[in-house]
């Protein structure tokens, strides 16, 4: 689809009373997005979260931005985390939603995994607990309580302001010794639904230009990795580890660079993915 009619019909639907309803209706009867597959790259990903879990195995794990496949938690489960906490904005996911990646786990990643009938059974089965409209800035936990954080593909669609908020709440509740794991997607989101653009189409525009092309239903941040570097830093995470990957430098001669984001090194710029595992500075 193009994106610039995707834009639109997100505008459309920011406005139109129930669009959020309209919306995941549209993804389970129209575009086919309403169960997701959990491809073997996607897999991996998640797997990393739980790879950095170990370091404070057993303990209390939260995740942010939870979606609507839960691949995550019901992995951080698996792990033996005593309790996964899931905090979304809205509540995306369903019992047949994660039914959904439960039997796609089934001979891939060892374990039982029984499917859900609701979501009392994800709690009692599972240690998932949903917590959905939920305010990651403001968990409402007991502070030094949470051993372990992580998000995927969140941070990119939350504005900057807000990230400190969240940062400032995770460090509020983390226990000694406590891990958190991200994972930033740095490309342009539109790309997903129409390849004819670059991955990196919306260095073009102007931040008045952008706020044009970026509804709330799909907020796009533009953040770069030396960015949340800095707002780790200044947010009194550190890095324990950090991994990237970058893309091909003849990917920006077909973009024209708007002098927003001219103050970034190429390298910065190429970079479409971001691994960061950090700890309480």
């Amino acid at each position: 689809m193009n994106w610039r009619l995707k834009c639109v019909a997100f505008q459309i639907l920011e406005y139109l009373p129930g669009g959020r309803h309209l919306y995941r209706a549209a993804q389970k009867f129209v575009t086919g997005n309403h169960l997701f597959e959990a491809t073997d790259a996607y897999l991996r990903m998640h797997q990393f979260h739980v790879a950095q879990y170990l370091r404070v195995h057993p303990g209390r794990a939260l995740e942010f931005g939870g979606g609507r496949h839960f691949l995550s938690p019901l992995l951080l489960s698996n792990a033996g985390a005593t309790e996964v906490l899931v905090y979304d904005i809205q509540r995306l996911s369903s019992p047949a939603q994660i039914n959904h990646t439960i039997r796609q786990l089934r001979g891939r990643v060892p374990g039982e995994w029984p499917e859900i009938g609701d979501w009392s059974d994800l709690e009692r089965i599972y240690r998932i607990r949903y917590l959905a409209p939920g305010d990651a800035r403001n968990t409402g936990l007991a502070a030094a309580s949470v051993n372990f954080f992580c998000s995927t593909s969140t941070l990119e669609h939350i504005p900057a302001a807000d990230i400190r908020l969240i940062l400032a709440e995770c460090l509020r509740v983390a226990a000694p010794g406590a891990v958190f794991s991200n994972i930033v997607d740095y490309a342009d989101h539109y790309r997903y639904g129409d390849v004819s653009i670059s991955p990196f189409n919306f260095y073009r525009y102007s931040e008045r230009r952008w706020r044009w092309l970026n509804p709330s239903n799909h907020f796009q941040n533009r953040l770069r990795h030396s960015d949340f570097e800095r707002v780790f830093r200044e947010e009194r995470w550190k890095s324990i580890a950090t991994k990237t990957g970058t893309l091909a430098p003849d990917i920006l001669r077909a973009v024209s660079i708007d002098p927003a984001f001219q103050r970034y090194d190429s390298k910065d710029l190429l970079t479409s993915i971001g691994y960061f595992v950090l700890a309480v500075a």
